[in-house]
C-alpha cells in the first residue's frame, strides 16, 4: 500500500463520498507538507475535516455537527509532543 492510498484509508476518504473532503493533489499536499510522515499528514486532514459542519435554521431545526468524530479519530494521529529537555545547568554547544 502505498502513502497515498494509506492517507486515504486513515482519513476515510476511501468510503461513502459525503466523507470525501480532499482531492488527490490536495491529498500530496498534505503528504509533502509533513514531509512524507502519514501520521501527521492524517492528524493534520482530520484536523481539517473537523471544522464545523453543523447547520442551524432559522426555524430553530439543525443538523448534526460531526467535529467530535473528526476529531476523536485524530487523537490516533496526534503526535506525542514528547521529547529530551536539555538541563538548565549544562552549558549547550554551539
Amino acid at each position: 500500500m502505498t502513502k497515498l492510498e494509506q492517507l486515504r484509508r486513515n482519513l476515510m476518504e476511501e468510503q461513502d463520498s459525503s466523507n470525501r473532503l480532499f482531492t488527490y493533489s490536495q491529498l500530496e499536499d498534505l503528504l509533502n507538507r509533513n514531509n512524507g510522515d502519514v501520521n501527521a499528514a492524517s492528524y493534520e486532514g482530520l484536523l481539517q475535516k473537523a471544522q464545523s459542519d453543523g447547520v442551524t435554521l432559522p426555524d430553530g431545526a439543525h443538523t448534526s455537527d460531526s467535529r467530535s468524530y473528526w476529531l476523536s479519530l485524530a487523537r490516533l494521529y496526534r503526535p506525542s509532543g514528547s521529547g529530551t529537555v536539555p538541563r538548565a545547568d549544562e552549558v549547550l554547544p554551539c
